[in-house]
């Protein structure tokens, strides 16, 4: 049973470090219980991914070059 004051990735052992909730790498809002050294862990992990998946779909209205509105029906920006 997962404890929410207990480190997500307690299970793996090593934990090291104050565990209190943190905030997820995406910035979706959500939070994420982990001690100090499992976070480092997960950041130097998933942060590379995240970086790549923000260069290759920008924050931006103006739609990157490969962009093709026609090929789904889709649009770049909801407005």
């Amino acid at each position: 049973m997962y404890d929410p004051d207990e480190c997500l990735d307690s299970t793996a052992g090593g934990c090291a470090g104050e565990v209190y909730p943190r905030p997820a790498l995406s910035g979706s809002g959500l939070t994420y219980v982990r001690c100090d050294k499992h976070f480092d862990d997960h950041a130097q992990r998933v942060g590379p991914k995240i970086a790549a998946t923000r260069r290759r779909y920008p924050d931006t209205d103006i739609p990157p070059s490969w962009f093709d509105a026609s090929a789904a029906g889709e649009r770049w920006n909801e407005d």
